[in-house]
């Protein structure tokens, strides 16, 4: 009989298996489980065994994360300023964030880029951007740029716009623009990534040595928070490149999937002989291949997000007030084109889409491609979801499209969705899980990392709570019970990229990547699952973090 070398005993083991097992022993043989059991799993205990005691402890899957921006997320942490407002961050006023700018300028030499992000003037009591001329005050010798939390608008100082080589004649981008004023003139703000691309060209020229230390940076905080497998949803040539030049330095220290974007930095996809989500990029199974990443709308609280109705307030003076339902990144015939075509060469694809206009879209150039050439199990998936109503669920679940949802929503903008840009209704329906879950379609959470800080359980607490920053409760009919909520960042993630033949549950001749916690999260008031304790985190075997003690 082959011999473990660890067998961990005395917690609450919960598998995740098809059975939903929890069990009290488990065994594991270098980086592969060996056995999940009880009291029968010692007999593959020898006299080399290592048998840790749990004391106590659970013990789960690693988290498998639904969506997020590994590589960009260690970026901000380490290259931006952080203007994070309430409830991210410590800012309450442009005044405030006005001052924190000018402070950093202070160890900053003049001509040089300021660079800061996580920006959200809807928190913010002036609930406005800054203006061309108060940016052009605050930094009057230094181009500042200022990404918003969304990811999908960008302030610009008169420096940043002129070393970038943007005027007021420039032509907006395709599925983005730089904001005019009444009279033609620049204002301070761009939308849409395919128009901030020029300034970030400029003002932030990452080095191989800088992507590789956002790898570093922004691994070490996934493990900290129980993630083993990690996402980056948006990979260009030099990104794909640095994950592997930081694989190879021991930088990366989670598993990853890596889904290349589509255009911006655009990696030639068509020389993927198979592109199939899953498939192994290095023998220690650290990175992975996943879907294609495409775009098809902004973010809703950057009135960018794709609409079937209009938006139920309008706080700016420069879009109409009752009309405005923002607008899709690529045009529908253009969308079904591109969808063929990444269909048809054997990529799973993954679509950003927040509005429900845009989530139709999406849906709509699946079931073309599928259509028109039929394939066994695509798993396409819809990234965000915000906003999808029931009847496109009954179509999602009809393609077997996979929606990841954004739930933490709920917390950091639901009041926000609330008031002023969905109103109730809608916004009651944001994230709607329970909906999904009627329908037996297998989703995942995400956090969205740059633009909110990883924390799988945290997303696990918004989808059985639904709490919003002000304490009340957004859409309780959309509530969860806490198993679903745990499967939707274990095996349904390891699922939806297809990897839950190796990952995702507690099973003979899967990885022994898991993670374990302090508590119970099946035990303990729902209110407190984002209060746990992550005691430890092991990837293939090892401990990677906490310690196991």
């Amino acid at each position: 009989m082959t011999a473990a070398t660890q067998i961990y005993y005395n917690g609450t083991i919960i598998t995740m298996d098809k059975q939903d097992s929890i069990v009290t022993h488990l065994a594991v043989k270098d980086d592969t489980i060996l056995a999940a059991g009880f009291e029968e799993i010692m007999q593959y205990k020898d006299e080399n065994t290592v048998c840790i005691d749990l004391k106590g402890k659970t013990l789960l899957p690693g988290f498998y994360d639904g969506h997020s921006h590994l590589m960009r997320a260690g970026q901000q942490y380490v290259y931006f300023l952080d203007l994070s407002a309430y409830p991210l961050g410590n800012l309450y006023s442009l005044e405030g964030t006005a001052q924190k700018i000018k402070e950093h300028i202070k160890t900053k030499a003049k001509g040089e880029w300021i660079i800061g992000g996580g920006f959200d003037e809807t928190a913010l009591k002036e609930a406005r951007h800054f203006t061309l001329q108060e940016l052009d005050a605050i930094a009057p010798e230094n181009p500042l740029m200022i990404r918003h939390i969304s990811g999908h608008i960008l302030l610009a100082n008169s420096l940043a716009y002129q070393l970038a080589g943007i005027t007021k004649d420039t032509p907006d981008p395709a599925g983005g623009c730089y904001r005019h004023d009444e009279n033609g003139n620049l204002t301070s703000v761009i939308e849409e990534p395919y128009a901030m691309e020029p300034l970030f060209r400029v003002g932030l020229p990452m080095t191989d040595e800088m992507w590789q230390n956002s790898v570093e940076y922004a691994s070490k905080m996934y493990i900290a928070k129980g993630v083993t497998t990690a996402q980056d949803g948006n990979v260009t040539q030099s990104m794909w490149d640095n994950f592997f030049e930081a694989h190879k330095k021991n930088m990366l220290h989670c598993r990853v999937q890596l889904l290349p974007r589509y255009p911006l930095g655009y990696m030639d996809l068509d020389s993927f002989e198979n592109p199939k989500s899953g498939t192994q990029l290095t023998d220690d199974k650290y990175i992975s291949l996943g879907a294609v990443k495409l775009i098809q709308d902004g973010s809703l609280q950057a009135y960018t997000g794709y609409l079937s109705k209009p938006y139920h307030t309008m706080i700016y003076d420069s879009l109409p007030k009752d009309t405005w339902t923002g607008y899709p990144i690529h045009q529908r015939e253009k969308l079904f084109e591109l969808i063929l075509k990444f269909h048809k060469q054997g990529w799973q694809i993954a679509i950003h889409g927040n509005g429900d206009a845009a989530i139709e879209d999406i849906i709509s150039a699946y079931e073309y491609a599928q259509q028109t050439f039929p394939r066994p199990d695509p798993r396409h998936i819809v990234i965000h979801c915000q906003t999808v109503r029931e009847d496109q669920l009954d179509r999602m679940q009809k393609a077997k499209i996979i929606p990841s949802f954004f739930v933490t929503h709920t917390y950091f903008w639901g009041d926000r969705h609330k008031n002023i840009f969905l109103g109730k209704e809608r916004a009651e329906r944001i994230d709607p899980l329970q909906s999904a879950l009627r329908r037996r379609i297998p989703f995942t959470l995400h956090n969205d990392t740059y633009v909110t800080p990883i924390d799988p359980l945290f997303s696990v607490w918004a989808a059985v709570n639904r709490k919003t920053a002000k304490g009340e409760i957004l859409g309780e009919d959309q509530q969860i019970d806490v198993y679903s909520a745990l499967k939707s960042i274990t095996i349904w993630g390891a699922y939806q990229f297809h990897e839950e033949q190796i990952k995702g549950s507690l099973e003979a001749g899967k990885l022994a990547d898991f993670v374990i916690l302090e508590q119970n999260p099946l035990a303990i008031p729902k209110e407190d699952i984002k209060g746990i304790v992550i005691s430890s985190t092991t990837i293939g075997g090892k401990c990677v973090y906490g310690t196991l003690e």
